[in-house]
């Protein structure tokens, strides 16, 4: 039985503290645990804390094992004190460095940089000279790399190719470093001409991991467990598929099926596992995260869980997630579909686009060029005005290759061509994933074929889908049981999984099976299939659960409630338990929240609204509560920004300065003497933890 937790959740470089005051590095966690603990509060929850290099978001990995030595505190290194005595540029930069202390937001690049130039000057001014190292740290770093041999020399030899490329992606790279074996990576690393180089990355390495694990420990000394967050896919552009292709699938790419939010699906970029590959070493890869997060972590989050069951895959090439599919999957046979009375005429009408010539004429205007245009990327069908696509086109990006400019059409027509090209390359009711197997198309009921079926047809199709898919959620299962089983026998560390926005029937039985917690936001945990799409009690809620307020790509607590949620509240002339709401808004009724009346309700929200709140949601029954800092905090309006949607972390779907880089306002050490704020959250901790 997992024992009940309160906790908070807040990303490494969000915290403030006396001795990092620019960006929260790993020392901050000590005094920060300080807080926790007189909060009353047992687990600390982070972002993931891997080497993202130039990306600011945690969830772009460049490493799967590397710590981000933008968490490195430098005036903890022994040999900082002889930099700064004697070195005036290095005092110089260090002191423009903490200028950056009252910034609002941090500026991840400046930070970036800064640090990785000063890191730099540690490293040639006092600990390698002569091609050796000088330093008494020689036996530990030597001790270090042999334990972590199997990642470290691949991470350094990356990241140094990268600098002599400029930080440009591996697959740009010459041919003979962009397709190296694992040898070839070892004959580099084993260069004694490149050792300054390399050694430098795995000696920032050493730093990182003996100032994390310095501070690890003093969080668990304190009775609190530190939760970490591991992503479950890495950037294209990572140490890992750079040197260990064979754990990837990188002809394809990982997303998001179309759903009603996104039409189109989600395509992330990023590649995919090949996992059936993995199974042959008994996953010894993920066994080597999982074993590296726990020096650290007593719990960790797996990123988009469902991914371990399956992946959504999209064809490299791919703009979109349309002509995406499960992976692992199950087809159909030629044969199957034959036998239900499909001719291979009709097989070929339903996998493969016919495009009508009609379609383009009326957008050219010339027939010679319209056809003339088909006949650059389709095959005409006898003497009719149909086209299918070349054997030779296998994905979007190759109808994007061709060039129109020689038939003098305009450009914004140009780009309605290619458009529409593409519309009719995804219109296909079944893909054939490989010869004479298909699948069906995710969104196969809005594709031309489909729509001039026969009932019958549609009906002996849908039969054979509804067959197919069961035998996939078997599939699915099965992968996930196996990988779980390799998981949880490398380490004790309480397992918790994002299980958010993707139904898969046998997913929950699988995560009680292997202990598992699920994520419950509350806002987005409502009865969906009712016509008022009313609130869960949280009361229900599944027993291995995170329960949270708020997450990272979410708006917090109090954005939710200004924006949201006061819209509904109105007057209610008696006391009930209901959430008063207008007539008009029932499909926002909840149990839960607070009365007109109640001295705890606020129009705009404010501490006691708050309070309120987290204190219900401390009531539901999942055994660990989590909200972000960002929500406790609001148990105090002196903490609050100017604008609630200042305090956000992420808003999903952009790109920009503003993402990742929240800051709170006040100093760790601030909170740990504020003991109005302490009571606050200690309280509602109690109301937690204490429920059977």
């Amino acid at each position: 039985m997992i024992e009940r937790k309160t906790g908070l959740a807040v990303p490494l470089s969000a915290l403030r503290t006396e001795d990092s005051p620019v960006i929260g590095e790993f020392s901050s966690l000590i005094a920060f645990a300080d807080f926790a603990k007189k909060a009353g509060l047992s687990i600390i929850q982070l972002l993931p804390l891997l080497d993202t290099g130039a990306q600011s978001s945690p969830y772009s990995s460049l490493s799967a094992f590397a710590l981000h030595p933008i968490y490195i505190q430098l005036s903890d290194t022994i040999e900082f004190k002889n930099c700064i005595d004697r070195d005036a540029q290095f005092k110089k930069l260090y002191e423009e460095f903490l200028s950056h202390k009252n910034d609002v937001r941090f500026d991840y690049d400046f930070i970036l940089n800064t640090k990785e130039f000063l890191l730099r000057k540690i490293w040639t001014a006092t600990i390698f000279r002569g091609g050796k190292i000088i330093t008494n740290a020689k036996s530990e770093l030597y001790s270090f790399i042999e334990r972590n041999i199997d990642w470290i020399p691949f991470y350094c030899v990356y990241k140094y190719l990268k600098q002599q490329y400029q930080q440009a992606s591996w697959k740009s790279w010459k041919k003979e470093h962009k397709k190296i074996s694992k040898d070839g990576i070892l004959s580099i690393w084993n260069d004694e001409s490149l050792q300054p180089s390399l050694l430098f990355y795995a000696w920032e390495q050493y730093i990182a991991f003996n100032q994390f694990k310095k501070a690890s420990d003093y969080v668990k000394s304190l009775g609190i467990t530190l939760k970490g967050d591991i992503p479950i896919l890495l950037n294209e552009d990572s140490c890992d598929v750079w040197a260990f292709p064979e754990i990837f699938n990188q002809k394809m790419r990982a997303g998001s099926p179309p759903d009603g939010d996104n039409p189109s699906g989600q395509n992330w970029g990023f590649p995919c596992y090949d996992f059936a590959n993995q199974e042959k070493d008994d996953f010894a890869w993920w066994r080597r995260r999982i074993s590296l997060a726990s020096q650290f972590f007593g719990a960790c989050r797996l990123d988009h869980i469902p991914g371990f069951f399956r992946l959504w895959s999209i064809p490299d090439g791919e703009s979109t997630a349309e002509l995406g599919h499960t992976d692992p999957y199950s087809a159909i046979s030629e044969s199957q579909l034959v036998k239900a009375g499909f001719s291979k005429e009709r097989i070929r009408w339903l996998s493969q686009p016919h495009l009508p010539t009609e379609d383009f004429i009326r957008l050219i205007g010339n027939p010679d060029s319209t056809r003339e245009i088909l006949g650059l990327l389709c095959d005409r069908i006898g003497r009719e005005e149909l086209w299918l696509f070349k054997s030779s086109v296998k994905s979007e990006a190759d109808i994007r290759k061709i060039n129109l400019d020689k038939y003098n059409i305009d450009e914004s027509i140009q780009v309605e061509i290619f458009n529409r090209l593409c519309r009719w390359w995804r219109n296909r009711t079944l893909i054939e994933i490989s010869k004479n197997k298909f699948i069906p198309l995710w969104k196969y009921g809005d594709t031309r074929a489909w729509n001039t079926l026969s009932g019958e047809e549609k009906s002996l199709l849908s039969k054979l889908f509804a067959e197919n898919s069961k035998k996939q959620e078997k599939a699915w299962q099965k992968q996930a049981e196996k990988i779980f089983t390799a998981l949880k026998d490398e380490s004790d560390m309480v397992i918790c999984g994002e299980d958010l926005g993707v139904f898969i029937p046998c997913m929950e039985k699988v995560l009680d099976k292997f202990n598992i917690l699920g994520l419950k936001v509350f806002r987005w945990c409502k009865n969906w299939e009712k016509e008022d799409q009313p609130f869960q009690d949280v009361h229900t809620f599944r027993r291995l659960s995170v329960v949270t307020s708020s997450v990272h790509d979410s708006s917090t607590l109090r954005e939710w409630y200004d924006k949201e949620l006061k819209r509904i509240l109105i007057d209610i002339p008696h006391s009930c338990s209901d959430f008063f709401i207008d007539d008009s808004r029932k499909s926002e009724r909840n149990y839960f929240l607070i009365e007109k009346n109640s001295p705890n309700f606020s129009e705009k929200f404010d501490p006691k609204s708050a309070e309120s709140h987290l204190s219900i949601f401390a009531e539901s029954s999942g055994a660990w509560f989590i909200p972000p800092l960002q929500d406790w905090l609001y148990l105090d309006s002196k903490y609050y920004s100017q604008k609630a949607e200042d305090e956000r972390i992420n808003i999903p779907g952009t790109v920009s300065k503003f993402n990742w880089t929240w800051r709170m306002t006040p100093k760790v050490e601030e909170l740990s003497s504020d003991k109005n704020l302490i009571e606050k959250i200690r309280k509602i901790a109690e109301k937690h933890d204490k429920l059977e």
